[in-house]
């Protein structure tokens, strides 16, 4: 608050008038955007004067007031100064502050007040902000549940040593239980794959975007992806080649599972066989980066797991492979001898390509 003129001897001061005091604006301040203005001007003036070591020790909604489009902290003559700076021994007596909004230490021992005193004060001027209730000496008052309702019930501990010990961990406070929630991607994911199944390609599209986005889920991995149909799946994933790689490389990444789940073998061969159905896509439509991309995986998968319906599949289509493919494949099984090894007998089919059938006969050989 501006000082606009004073006496020589600091006997008086001139204040600039406000445009009102928070008791005024009770009705605005349940605004969830208005309450963290105001919490956050107080938090900004006590930083500074903790700092110095001046603690307020009368902070209620008739001393915050409104002035000039911002909140303000008025009225600090009890303030309790910096030690050897007090102006006249015993002047606080046996009590300070308002009843119901002061700490309760400040009835026993007020010029030993902390921090901590001033952060009780502010917890129960928030919840005196959400009831419209007056607080009562040594009476809890709790805002209904939400963000707020936890912090007041810390700022207000009748044990100093509980409370927020500094503004800074008042605000650290304040913004952990503010922080968004993050949305669970999983129920979307399900409604985007129902949405897929009706032939919608651009619910096929931002599934595969979302799934995308969270890499390290597991359930959206295996438990979403490799449910969408492989045409479609394909396609979309020809359309946006970068994003193609992320998914199939974050898939080769679940092979092991994670910290909550473990690979079922029913699993594993769900997500080999969804992964031989995207090969195949891209062997039909000539996309051999596609086709690399979605072949290691495969082979990760398959080298780890040893499905034998899955293997049934790959076997049959691997038998089929001509020219550019079939090159394309023979390359990525030379990379993946654990999973190659599976296809050994195809060795021995001279129907097959000679490519593949030399890259399975290596892995093979002891």
């Amino acid at each position: 608050m501006p000082i606009l003129d004073f006496g020589a001897d600091n006997t008086w001061f001139v204040m600039p008038w406000a445009d009102a005091t928070a008791a005024q604006r009770q009705e605005l301040l349940r605004e969830p955007a208005e309450l963290r203005a105001l919490v956050d001007a107080l938090a900004s003036v006590l930083a500074a004067a903790h700092e110095h070591g001046w603690l307020h020790r009368d902070i209620k909604p008739s001393n915050i007031l409104y002035f000039d489009g911002r909140w303000t902290l008025a009225d600090w003559g009890i303030v309790r100064r910096p030690r050897g700076q007090t102006t006249k021994a015993g002047r606080t007596g046996l009590y300070i502050g308002t009843e119901g909004f002061a700490a309760p230490e400040l009835s026993v021992t007020p010029h030993e007040a902390t921090a901590s005193s001033d952060i009780y004060s502010i917890g129960r001027v928030i919840a005196w902000a959400l009831t419209g209730k007056l607080p009562e000496t040594n009476l809890p008052l709790m805002p209904p549940p939400g963000p707020w309702r936890t912090i007041v019930r810390a700022t207000t501990h009748q044990d100093p040593q509980r409370r927020p010990q500094t503004v800074h961990d008042l605000l650290a406070l304040i913004d952990r239980e503010h922080a968004a929630v993050p949305e669970d991607p999983f129920p979307r994911a399900q409604t985007l794959l129902e949405a897929a199944r009706t032939g919608d390609s651009a619910a096929a599209d931002t599934l595969l975007t979302l799934v995308g986005d969270h890499p390290e889920d597991y359930e959206l991995h295996v438990g979403v992806l490799t449910h969408l149909d492989t045409q479609q799946a394909g396609a979309a994933l020809e359309r946006e080649p970068a994003q193609a790689q992320r998914l199939l490389r974050a898939l080769a990444e679940h092979v092991g599972g994670d910290d909550t789940h473990i690979v079922q073998f029913g699993d594993a061969a769900a997500v080999v066989v969804w992964l031989q159905g995207i090969c195949a896509y891209a062997a039909g439509h000539c996309d051999w980066d596609l086709l690399e991309e979605a072949a290691h995986t495969m082979c990760t998968w398959d080298g780890a797991w040893d499905q034998w319906s899955a293997q049934d599949k790959i076997v049959s289509w691997l038998r089929d492979l001509k020219s550019e493919a079939a090159s394309v494949m023979a390359a990525v099984l030379r990379e993946h001898p654990e999973s190659a090894q599976h296809f050994s007998h195809v060795a021995d089919d001279r129907t097959a390509d000679p490519g593949i059938r030399q890259a399975v006969r290596i892995t093979a050989a002891p």
